[in-house]
């Protein structure tokens, strides 16, 4: 699972719950012959839907309306059951895809919740040493861990006899830490992320894998280490955590059915759904903007989620479970919902800036931490009010990696300033890696002397290079006979790299996390005129000499919607930090990622 943590930077079924005493019995398909849409308040069905109230679709089948048109949507149906587009079973390193962009299918969330083995495994557990783990751990800890191990085994042995205060001090810290990532271990073990030979205190790559699998389960930050946010998600019940995974496909789902965005980042901050963050603090702002904007949208999304949570009687595990097992396939509810704002409209005055936070212009490259990251600001107009609606983190450009006539050096890679237009909405964008790309980033080993091509970053697909939609940034030129768009490369687009945009840079791009970008694109297509211009065709080749060679094929850029007009987007030119003002000398050409 490396690969996908340092890929480029170009860019379990159970019995069903017994309903709950505010649920009629009566047979699903009787209550609902005379309904096509069931209105619920306070988990109760109360017959039709009324007018006024908010249709949300909790069908098991169910896709954002960015896919609603296009090729993809069977795909992405496949995605969300946790399957591949044949729609044969994910596992492993392929599986688990909410961080890259698929809301999981309430399929998903009915069985976890109805899977009595697995949450007995986890009441077996003591959840308390994980509480003593007072550092974060991870595979480069690994010798640290196994030294430790060691050392505690020794003096465990002369415990009995041991009269030194200081020597039992000792031994306890190491017996704690041992006992913790024991702990932690067993919670793998059950859900079957490691073995029963490996849950033995140490910490390998297998223990990295596992604890990077718990984290894409739990919408954690997926950096193989058991750090503070992971340590307390292993301190909850498993049928919480599964909660939180329903709660977090509802608020995906009132997010589209309302055409909301606004979800606190622009001004105060998120809101708990019924007492909960669903969110990473990584996910929750961009570093260093921790002042609100003037004139923020407050979180709308949240309240909404929460006001939808309560109609259907979501309370806790239990009331979801029973909800989930008593409507099979799932149906579309009607519920009533905060009334949303007045400068929501069909077609919406939007703009947006990228503040492209510290920029350091150093001559070779140097390892910087920025304090104030890179942040993606869209603004709507509220009559003579301009509205902050969202402030997501985002990347720019830095040192990378790149082949000139056949040599790898590192040049840097600009994210151009200036006015810029988002013109063209790409859904399931494919990446054509540029042949400055070195081979040996476009395959990957998968043992034994054997590699494979890196199919998935090319796209289409939630792990590709773009993620799940692309904005690319136009300069519009005027000419003699009208405007004309320049395309050198750059946009706005999802990542699969996740991590990266905690302190990463890109190959110029603005990434973004990928169930952002969804809503963002959703949001541009039901708040802004377009025109559908479908799937654009490509013909894409390349030989690929590393790892036995390969040839690399793509026949589509993906499925592109036209704004019309376009969104313009203002490229700030950040806070300047080096002596030097300008970009390196022999700077690479803006390019795609």
């Amino acid at each position: 699972m490396r690969w996908l943590l340092f890929a480029p930077l170009f860019a379990c079924s159970g019995p069903i719950a017994t309903p709950t005493a505010t649920q009629t019995t009566a047979p699903v398909a009787e209550r609902h012959a005379a309904c096509e849409v069931v209105a619920f308040v306070d988990g109760v069905e109360r017959g039709c839907a009324s007018a006024g109230m908010t249709v949300i679709d909790l069908a098991d089948a169910w896709v954002p309306t960015l896919f609603a048109e296009t090729p993809y949507k069977a795909t992405y149906e496949q995605l969300a059951l946790g399957n591949d587009a044949d729609g044969k079973p994910l596992d492993g390193e392929d599986a688990l895809q909410e961080l890259y962009g698929v809301v999981p299918s309430l399929a998903i969330v009915r069985a976890r919740l109805a899977d009595d083995a697995r949450h007995q495994c986890h009441d077996a557990i003591d959840r308390a040493p994980i509480a003593m783990l007072e550092k974060q751990v991870s595979q480069d800890d690994r010798e640290q861990v196994a030294l430790a191990n060691a050392v505690r085994a020794t003096l465990e042995k002369r415990m009995p006899t041991a009269i030194d205060p200081e020597l039992w001090l000792r031994w306890a810290k190491l017996d704690a830490q041992y006992r913790g990532l024991v702990a932690a271990e067993q919670h793998f073990r059950c859900d079957g992320y490691l073995g029963a030979k490996d849950t033995d205190g140490q910490f390998t790559w297998r223990q990295g894998n596992a604890v990077e699998m718990f984290q894409r389960q739990n919408f954690l930050m997926p950096n193989e280490r058991l750090d503070a946010e992971t340590r307390d998600a292993l301190a909850l019940d498993s049928r919480e955590l599964d909660f939180r995974l329903a709660l977090r496909v509802l608020r995906e789902r009132v997010a589209d059915a309302t055409g909301l965005i606004e979800d606190g980042t622009a001004g105060a901050g998120a809101l708990p759904i019924l007492g909960r963050m669903l969110d990473p603090v990584a996910m929750r702002g961009a570093h260093g903007h921790d002042q609100p904007l003037a004139n923020a949208a407050p979180d709308l999304i949240g309240p909404a989620t929460e006001a939808a949570a309560r109609a259907l009687g979501w309370k806790d595990p239990a009331s979801a479970a029973a909800f989930l097992a008593t409507h099979p396939g799932g149906l579309r509810v009607a519920i009533s919902l905060p009334p949303r704002p007045a400068y929501h409209r069909t077609h919406m005055e939007l703009s947006a800036e990228i503040d492209r936070g510290d920029v350091w212009y150093d001559e070779q490259p140097v390892p910087r931490v920025a304090w104030r990251r890179p942040a993606v600001i869209l603004y709507a107009q509220d009559g003579s009010t301009r509205r902050a609606l969202v402030r997501w983190p985002t990347t720019i450009g830095g040192w990378s990696d790149v082949r000139i006539d056949g040599a790898l050096t590192k040049r840097w890679k600009e994210s151009d300033v200036g006015p810029r237009e988002w013109r063209q909405l790409y859904v399931a964008p494919t990446w054509l890696p540029p042949d400055t790309t070195p081979d040996a980033e476009l395959v990957r080993w998968v043992g034994r002397g054997k590699w494979e091509l890196k199919k998935t970053i090319m796209g289409p697909g939630p792990l590709s290079a773009f993620g799940m939609i692309r904005l690319p940034h136009e300069r519009a030129v005027k000419t003699k006979t009208g405007v004309q768009y320049v395309d050198n490369g750059i946009g706005t687009h999802g990542s699969a790299v996740v991590t990266s945009l905690l302190n990463g840079t890109s190959h110029g791009c603005h990434r973004l996390y990928n169930h952002l970008a969804m809503r963002l694109g959703g949001f541009l297509l039901q708040h802004r005129d377009h025109v559908v211009r479908g799937e654009q065709p490509e013909h894409y080749r390349r030989e690929i000499a590393v790892g036995g060679g390969f040839h690399a094929r793509i026949d589509t850029r993906g499925f592109m919607f036209e704004l019309t007009p376009p969104v313009h987007v203002d490229v700030l030119p950040g806070t300047i930090r080096s002596a030097r003002k300008v970009p390196p000398a022999n700077a690479a050409p803006a390019g795609a990622e």
